[in-house]
């Protein structure tokens, strides 16, 4: 019996060496799939993004640290969209440069905040004026760490307070000087982002961000923001807004990268309570506008020579809209992140 054991254990060990035992074209095709990833893995690259334009980030300032990026845009509105969302020609062409400011700074690992502060400057029939626009504080709150299967997800509270003109304009200025809304606007931002990587030699960032606006009445006087004329004298209530805004980031390489921004904005009636007043030629002024809404696109390319400092220039341009501007604009934007504390 005991003799029977020790045959069947003996045959058992030879069949497990036998296993073992590989040939040489198994042992050489295992080198070769060593060799490939090997080389894939020399290929693969930790990629440096600065975009893309538009779309927000999920991304938090760490405690001490702080993000600037101003923007540059020059925008040519030379049409619009009418209420059959008709490309229609503008009689002239409505110039506008602005110079945008945000600032995020790292308050403690799931909260931070951004200040953003603007100056625009407006051409229009051989018009020219400009100032600061309005100003806009926002508390970002961390919902989510992106790992290897969930997003990124950050929660924006906004606050817009209304710095700019918006009232009160020259009638030979012919609109050139509203830089402002006149409305204090609380908004919401949720902002998600899922870097796609090591599963291409390229890797792709997405980005998707949801933004709710609520604006708050606002008195307005004479030709203003939102029309009117001689004579105007009231309460412009802005319409509630949302904005969907979705991001790619192809990378070339780690310091080049192909973006592109798909974004969709729509406001409701902006409505209006008393004296209308008169235009120019006698006529009864208008004071507000019915709902609108604009389908654009912003492709880009972008160059980060370091982790902490990157360089975008695009497009941004609209293709569909109604009651909306049609629209050209060229930016540029630098992202450059330092720390605060020696």
């Amino acid at each position: 019996m005991d003799a029977k054991k020790w045959i069947i254990g003996f045959m058992a060990l030879v069949a497990c060496l036998s296993a073992q035992i590989k040939s040489p074209e198994e042992i050489q095709q295992e080198l070769n799939d060593a060799e490939k990833q090997f080389q894939r893995a020399k290929e693969m690259f930790n990629p440096w993004y600065s975009g893309p334009l538009l779309t927000g980030s999920a991304t938090m300032a760490a405690p001490g640290q702080a993000i600037a990026q101003p923007y540059f845009f020059a925008t040519d509105t030379y049409g619009h969209f009418n209420h059959e969302r008709e490309a229609v020609s503008n009689l002239h062409n409505s110039w506008n440069l602005n110079g945008f400011m945000w600032l995020q700074t790292g308050l403690n690992s799931w909260m931070d905040t951004v200040l953003t502060f603007q100056y625009n400057g407006n051409w229009y029939d051989g018009q020219q004026s400009g100032g600061f626009g309005d100003t806009a504080l926002q508390l970002g709150v961390k919902l989510l760490t992106q790992g290897l299967w969930v997003p990124a997800i950050k929660l924006f509270f906004n606050e817009q307070f209304p710095t700019g003109r918006y009232d009160n304009f020259s009638s030979t200025k012919l609109g050139t000087q509203a830089v402002g809304s006149g409305t204090y606007v609380t908004g919401f931002t949720l902002n998600m982002a899922k870097l796609l990587l090591w599963q291409t030699l390229h890797p792709l960032n997405l980005r998707l961000s949801l933004n709710y606006y609520v604006p708050t009445k606002v008195h307005v006087q004479g030709y203003n923001t939102y029309g009117g004329g001689r004579g105007t004298d009231g309460t412009a209530h802005p319409g509630q807004s949302f904005k969907i805004s979705m991001g790619t980031e192809f990378s070339l390489t780690q310091k080049w990268v192909l973006s592109n921004d798909v974004v969709y904005i729509y406001q409701g009636p902006t409505r209006f309570t008393g004296q209308a007043g008169y235009k120019a030629d006698g006529s009864p002024a208008t004071v507000g506008s019915g709902s609108n809404d604009q389908l654009s696109l912003a492709p880009a390319i972008e160059y980060n020579p370091t982790p902490n400092l990157g360089i975008i220039g695009g497009a941004w341009f609209s293709v569909y809209g109604r009651n909306a501007g049609n629209f050209v604009s060229a930016i540029v934007s630098f992202t450059y992140t330092f720390s605060l504390i020696n």
